[in-house]
């Protein structure tokens, strides 16, 4: 059995395709690197489920879910914005989808206080969304996307709106952490700076596919 994302010709794209994508996507995080507008935020969307395929297979640890609806899919996404609600504190923010799948009220804060240890953020629980810098903000919604335990993860460009030394430098550090929680997680970026310093799993968009990029 194979654990990981597997795409199989799948045609991603709104009314004609834009990519037709074949990959497979085990433990740690592979990269898809492209310019804005080629269709890399549209195969997140496919894999998560908001954008349906035009064509071809989706497999989540050997499961097709191709047609299966977003609720099912056990994926999790970190987006370019950090979407974090205002009116709930950071440890709420975490909570959130842990009290909506029905935990208990003091188990869904102890998971939320640890997975905002491990994103270096202990001590924030209590603090207004407004008082976070843009880093810290996307730390608290890479654990909010954690805390159900998806199988895998999926990252939109999430630190695009940073500045380059920044934006270089969280994304090796999170990728670092996503690794050693083995987690599956696909990333989509234009910068190849950042690509590099995340995995050497790197895929760029060429002419309607994925093309594996060396060294």
């Amino acid at each position: 059995m194979s654990q990981g994302l597997e795409l199989r010709d799948l045609n991603i794209g709104y009314t004609s395709t834009l990519i037709t994508a074949n990959l497979q996507v085990g433990d740690g995080i592979t990269v898809i690197l492209g310019p804005s507008g080629c269709g890399k935020s549209t195969l997140l969307s496919t894999i998560l489920g908001s954008v349906p395929a035009l064509g071809g297979s989706l497999l989540l640890n050997d499961v097709e879910i191709t047609s299966a609806p977003i609720h099912e899919r056990r994926i999790g996404m970190v987006f370019q914005d950090p979407l974090l609600f205002s009116h709930l504190t950071v440890l709420q923010n975490v909570m959130y989808g842990l009290r909506r799948s029905g935990i208990s009220k003091t188990l869904a804060a102890r998971k939320a206080t640890e997975l905002l240890e491990w994103v270096g953020l202990l001590g924030y629980e209590s603090r207004s969304t407004q008082e976070l810098s843009g880093g810290q903000a996307q730390r608290v919604a890479l654990a909010r996307a954690l805390a159900p335990e998806p199988a895998a993860l999926l990252l939109d460009e999430p630190y695009s709106s940073l500045d380059a030394e920044l934006r270089t430098r969280l994304a090796a550090e999170v990728a670092e952490l996503l690794r050693s929680r083995n987690v599956v997680a696909v990333h989509v970026t234009h910068d190849e700076a950042e690509a590099r310093s995340i995995t050497s799993e790197i895929f760029r968009v060429e002419q309607g596919s994925l093309e594996r990029v060396t060294k």
